[in-house]
């Protein structure tokens, strides 16, 4: 039988028609592209600054100071890091709610991009602590741009407009090839407690951070005060519960420390920690921390009253044997349940040694604890931390669920982290929840557990479990 042929007036026909499907697949692919190569533009983005003020993180604030101060001192020239803090934001967040704290933060970020010179470069270090870092200036310079933010803040901020917020500000000074860049910052950070000192809403200059502190003999540095706080008993801890999606319970407590100053006031590890990792304080902290988790995991075991609770370690102590030791022989001492104790290391510790730090969890699991990578995907090179440690959970970065409602590409990568996290057989915790529109989203998405102000705010231990008996 003869093979049937097609008109040969309908030949072009069905050419135009393939060269428009090959047309069309073209734009699909083209439109995917550029749909990729966006969510990975924000990706980056999110890596490098922080979700509330749009400001540099603290980890690519460190980055330009570890490359600027490393340039002065091979080519010359100086410049000046300033730490600027919010003089008591924590009232304001307790007496008219955290909506008010994060307007007053933007609003202080606002002014200070405001005021600084295009060749600055801010950032917002943590909850209330903001830096500058000012290549070629001198030490008039930063006083003036010290004193104008000071100004303008303490002259009125439209976010909280019935209070007087004021702001406390160190300076530190570098060149001449003397001090690297945790030198300057720890000096920064020590004039700025000067200034609070003074009765805040000041300012106060460090000049050398290679010369001791002027005034030292008054004057206590923080690595003294967190030494007086561990041996006058002032170190104390709160507990902020971690809720099952799935049921609604609370599965778990994660422990989190405080320090009362000479004047009472409760301060958060934040206004603290980087001191004491710098001063090398920090491990004593972490032992004080772990042993009064495990004090506590045992004391409840002893009521019939099981409880599950989670411990930051700093990385100083993910490379320190002592520290390893230590964990060691009071899991030996205390007969607890070790699964009952959870160690969240910080995907964004800065860590010197990773086969150390890798060895640390491998032995913190043999012991039969749990681990679990903090701020997951706040430093955007977490896949490092998959292959090296351990861990049995992801706890998603707090700037990644804060505002997941309204941003889009916080939704796909909170997504993306719970796919990974069921790939390798891992749970998930979401982190500063903070409405049920959030909630809702993370059970829907399929994280296991939750943590945040909306779902239960930081009380202290005995309060806790007062109301858990």
């Amino acid at each position: 039988m003869a093979e049937e042929r097609l008109p040969a007036q309908s030949e072009p026909a069905i050419e135009a028609v393939l060269k428009k499907l090959e047309e069309e697949d073209r734009e699909v692919v083209l439109a995917a592209l550029r749909r990729a190569e966006r969510t990975e533009a924000e990706l980056r983005y999110l890596a490098d600054h922080d979700s509330l003020t749009g400001l540099l993180d603290r980890r690519r604030f460190r980055t330009e100071l570890d490359q600027y101060v490393s340039f002065s001192a091979r080519y010359g020239g100086q410049g000046a890091v300033m730490i600027v803090d919010i003089d008591g934001l924590k009232t304001i967040n307790d007496t008219l709610g955290h909506q008010a704290g994060d307007n007053l933060i933007r609003q202080v970020a606002e002014t200070m991009r405001e005021r600084v010179r295009a060749t600055d470069i801010v950032a917002r270090l943590s909850g209330d602590e903001f830096a500058v870092l000012m290549p070629q200036t001198d030490t008039a310079g930063a006083l003036q741009l010290g004193e104008d933010l000071r100004a303008q803040v303490a002259e009125g901020t439209p976010a909280v407009p019935e209070l007087g917020v004021t702001i406390s500000v160190g300076i530190a000074m570098f060149g001449g090839g003397r001090g690297g860049a945790e030198a300057v910052l720890a000096a920064a950070d020590q004039a700025m407690y000067r200034a609070k000192e003074s009765g805040r809403n000041q300012i106060a200059l460090f000049r050398d951070p290679s010369e001791p502190q002027p005034g030292a003999q008054r004057r206590q540095t923080t690595a003294a005060r967190i030494r007086d706080a561990l041996t006058e008993e002032r170190l104390s801890l709160h507990t902020q519960p971690i809720h099952d999606l799935a049921s609604g319970r609370i599965e778990r407590y994660e422990l989190l420390l405080r320090m009362k100053s000479e004047e009472g006031e409760l301060l958060p590890a934040a206004r603290f920690i980087e001191a004491a990792e710098r001063s090398g304080m920090v491990q004593e902290l972490d032992r004080w921390v772990v042993g009064r988790a495990l004090e506590l995991i045992a004391e409840r075991e002893e009521q019939g009253a099981p409880l599950s609770l989670h411990v930051n370690l700093s990385g100083a102590s993910l490379t320190d044997v002592t520290v390893l030791e230590f964990i060691e022989r009071r899991l030996d001492e205390g007969g607890v349940d070790p699964s009952r104790c959870t160690f969240e290391i910080t995907e964004t510790t800065q860590t010197q040694d990773y086969e150390a730090a890798s060895g640390f969890a491998d032995r913190l699991t043999d012991f039969g604890c749990q681990l679990a990578i903090d701020d997951y995907g706040a430093g955007f090179g977490p896949f490092h931390y998959l292959k090296r440690i351990p861990f049995d959970l992801i706890k998603i970065d707090g700037s990644f669920v804060r505002d997941m409602p309204r941003s889009d590409a916080d939704q796909l990568t909170v997504q993306a982290i719970v796919q990974i996290a069921r790939g390798l057989g891992k749970a998930t915790i979401a982190e500063y929840v903070q409405d049920d529109e959030t909630t809702e989203l993370l059970r829907d998405y399929g994280v296991d557990m939750a943590q945040g102000f909306h779902l239960g705010r930081p009380v202290g231990v005995e309060e806790a479990f007062a109301r858990a008996a």
